[in-house]
Order: structure tokens, then sequence, then C-alpha cells
């Protein structure tokens, strides 16, 4: 394995809030229920974050919302990780009333070349375009009606009923990752308020564990209007609000 194909496949664990290893055992695909509220942000809207890797600063995030066309919103991710070269920029084009998805962007370069997504959704299905310099893949995979994509759950985690103890799911589409595109189910539990310091100063925040695959993430949403994430810990990386 080179070094360019090892630093690429490291991404999406250390990235994506989504679960590559599927579903929980004996779990069904929520297709439904009220997992989006109400829309808490003002747009346009850029947050900033350190991300840490065993106390480390090794990159950067930046999370973006903007006005788009036909009642669509932007919601962008861009992350920087300088010592190791590498560049990772995504864009969904989603509803900006229900966070439905239309298409994803995405591209990723290292020093040795760049990988790119082209993701169209349809009335039931989602096609993935993912391409280098050497080849081509497409993938089409039918999705339920009600469904998010993965790349937006940053965003819809803001919009759910935050109330101790409230607990939902959902279904999430895996689009553009290196894996072949898949269906998964993910479910959200708010445990409570919590005090979370990071440096742009102390937060009254939600503390929401996010379960799938086997695997448990946690965030931490501000108990303010705009529902700010202020901690994410993917399990690979810790990502930091900052100012």
């Amino acid at each position: 394995m080179g070094p360019r194909l090892l630093l690429l496949l490291l991404l999406p664990a250390l990235l994506a809030p989504s679960f590559a290893c599927g579903n929980d055992e004996g779990s069904t695909i929520a297709g439904g229920g009220p997992v989006l509220t109400e829309i808490p942000w003002r747009v346009p809207e850029t947050t900033k974050y350190r991300l840490l890797e065993d106390d480390e600063q090794i990159g950067s995030a930046e999370l973006t919302i903007e006005s788009g066309q036909g009642g669509n919103d932007t919601f962008g991710q861009s992350f920087r990780f300088p010592e190791r070269e590498i560049t990772d920029d995504v864009e969904v084009s989603a509803n900006a009333g229900t966070l439905a998805p239309t298409a994803v962007t995405r591209a990723v370069n290292s020093q040795d070349g760049e990988r790119s997504w082209d993701v169209t959704y349809g009335a039931s299905t989602v096609t993935v375009v993912q391409s280098d310099e050497d080849d081509e893949r497409t993938d089409t995979i039918d999705v339920p009606t009600t469904s998010y994509d993965t790349w937006t759950d940053l965003f819809l985690w803001r919009t759910i009923d935050y109330e101790e103890g409230y607990e939902v799911k959902y279904a999430a589409v895996v689009t553009a990752d290196f894996a072949k595109p898949e269906v998964i189910s993910i479910a959200l539990k708010v445990t409570g308020l919590e005090s979370v310091t990071v440096s742009t100063g102390t937060f009254e925040a939600w503390r929401l564990e996010i379960r799938s695959g086997g695997r448990t993430q946690k965030a931490w949403i501000a108990d303010n209007g705009e529902r700010t994430l202020v901690r994410y810990d993917n399990t690979e990386l810790i990502w930091e609000l900052e100012g």
C-alpha cells in the first residue's frame, strides 16, 4: 500500500461523521420520524474547529451554510492537514427546510493526486461517481424516501428536539466515501446538559450520543438559539470550536 492510498484511506475514519461499519445488528432502517424539528441557524454561517489527535492539533475544519438555488442551501465542510499535505472539501446541496439532499461533491487532494466524488439524488435512488486520475467508478443504490446524507449529519444534529432522554433514529446515506454507498441507521440520544470548555470559552451544552454499527460517537451542542456544535468526538479525532 503506497503512502498516497494510506493517507486517503485514513480520511473517512478521521473526518466523516458517518459509520462505515454498517447497521446495528438486528436494527431496522428508520425512514421517518420527528428527526428535524426546527432550523436553528441563520444563513450565511461559518464555524471553525481545531482537530485534535491525542490532545495535539493535527488539522482544522470549517463548517459553512450558504444560500443556494431552488429552495436549497449549501452545507460545506473543509478540512486542512498541513503536515500531511491533505485538503478535503465537501459541499452538500439540500433543502433549506428539511435537509433532504439533492447533490454532493467532494474533492480530496494530497501531495500525490486528487480523488473526487459527484453524487446525485433521485426520487428513490442515489448515484455516486468516484474518480481519480487512474480510474472511475459509478454506483447506484436505492434510498428511503425520508433519509439524510451523512455529510449533513453535523448540521442535522443541531435541529432535533433537545431535552434530556430524547431519542430518535433516522436513515442515513453514506455517499462520498471511499467505500461503496450504503444506507445505515443512526440512533441519537440526548443525555443531559454539561459544561464544556473550549478555546472560545465555557458553554452549557447538550451531550448527544450517536450510535450505529456498534460505534458510539459524542457531540456537545450549545444550549443557545443557534445550537452551535461546540465539541465532537468521532472516536478518532476531537473537534473543538474556535474563534
